[in-house]
C-alpha cells in the first residue's frame, strides 16, 4: 500500500511538473508587448521573445505585434503599412516561410520630395536601409480586396521610398522572423520621394532601382524582387493588415518590401534611383 502511494504520489508531482513547465512558457501577449514597447521608447535592443517562449508562433507575433503598436500609436493612426521579408534571401535568413506586415508609425515619416533628408545614426540601434516603392492610397480600405483591379483603384500615386528599419535585437544568432514581426518589422522611419499619379507610373515589376554610398554603388535590385510582382505583394500586403484589424484611409503610404538587399546604414551621402520615378537623396550622419 505504501508503495502504491508513493508511485501515485511520484506520478501526481510529475504531472504538476508538466503542466507547470507548460504554463511557464505559455505566450503572455501583454506582457511580451509591454517589453517590446519599452525597448522602443527607451532605445534599447529589441528582446528575442522566441528565446523566452519557445512555442511562439506566427499568429502570436501578430497578436504581439498589434498589441505593442497600439500603445505606441497612444490613439493616433499608423501612417501607413509595410511588408517585410518579402525576398527569398530574407525569408530564408530568419527561418521564414511567408512574408509579414505591420504598421507604420506617424513620427517617422520622412519628406523626400525636394531636398536631401539627414538621417541621424544615433537615434538608432543597428540602422539599416531598404530601397522600395511606395503606394499612396486614394481612398479608404476597410475590407478585403478581391484582386488587383479593385486593388488598383484605390491607389493615387506611387514614390520612391527608402525604408529605415532599426534592426537592433538583444542576441542575433538567436533572432527568428517572428521576433522581427513582433517588433512591427523592427519599423522605425522611412523617407518618401516625389508622388507620381499612378496613371503616369510606369510598370513598376521592370524598374531597376540602385543606391549609391558617395558614388560608389552599394545596391541594385529590380522591382519584381518583392514577392516577384509589385501588385502581388500590395494586395497581400493590404488584405493581411485588414485581417490582422487595421482599416486604411486615404494618403495612406504602403511599402512594399526591399528591392535588392538591405544593406547598413553607414555614414555618408546616399542617392537612391529608381527612373523614372525619381530619385531619393539623404546623409547618414
Amino acid at each position: 500500500m505504501f508503495r502504491k502511494t508513493v508511485a501515485r504520489s511520484f506520478w501526481v508531482a510529475a504531472l504538476i511538473a508538466v503542466v507547470c513547465a507548460g504554463a511557464a512558457v505559455a505566450m503572455d501577449v501583454e506582457r511580451a508587448a509591454e517589453k517590446v514597447y519599452l525597448a522602443a521608447s527607451e532605445g534599447t535592443p529589441f528582446p528575442v521573445l522566441s528565446a523566452e517562449y519557445a512555442e511562439m508562433t506566427e499568429a502570436d507575433s501578430y497578436a504581439v505585434q498589434k498589441a505593442y503598436a497600439l500603445k505606441r500609436l497612444e490613439g493616433k493612426r499608423p501612417a501607413g503599412f509595410k511588408a517585410g521579408l518579402t525576398t527569398e534571401a530574407t525569408m530564408k535568413r530568419f527561418g521564414a516561410s511567408t512574408p509579414f506586415a505591420a504598421p507604420l508609425f506617424p513620427e517617422g515619416a520622412m519628406d523626400g520630395s525636394a531636398e536631401s533628408v539627414v538621417v541621424d545614426r544615433a537615434s538608432f540601434g543597428v540602422l539599416m536601409l531598404e530601397a522600395e516603392i511606395a503606394f499612396i492610397l486614394g481612398e479608404p480600405v476597410d475590407a478585403p480586396l478581391k484582386d488587383e483591379g479593385e486593388l488598383k483603384a484605390k491607389i493615387a500615386a506611387v514614390a520612391a521610398a527608402v525604408e529605415l528599419p532599426d534592426l537592433s535585437f538583444m542576441d542575433m544568432k538567436l533572432l527568428k522572423a517572428v521576433d522581427i514581426n513582433a517588433s512591427a518589422i523592427s519599423s522605425k522611419a522611412w523617407i518618401l520621394g516625389k508622388q507620381i499619379p499612378l496613371a503616369d507610373a510606369p510598370d513598376l515589376n521592370e524598374l531597376v532601382p540602385a543606391m549609391t554610398l558617395d558614388g560608389a554603388e552599394v545596391n541594385r535590385g529590380k522591382g519584381s524582387d518583392a514577392l516577384g510582382d509589385q501588385w502581388k505583394a500590395l494586395l497581400w500586403l493590404v488584405n493581411k493588415m485588414v485581417e490582422e484589424g487595421w482599416t486604411m484611409e486615404k494618403d495612406d503610404v504602403l511599402l512594399t518590401g526591399a528591392l535588392g538587399n538591405m544593406i547598413p546604414g553607414k555614414p555618408g551621402d546616399y542617392v537612391y534611383s529608381i527612373e523614372p520615378l525619381g530619385s531619393v537623396r539623404f546623409v547618414v550622419k
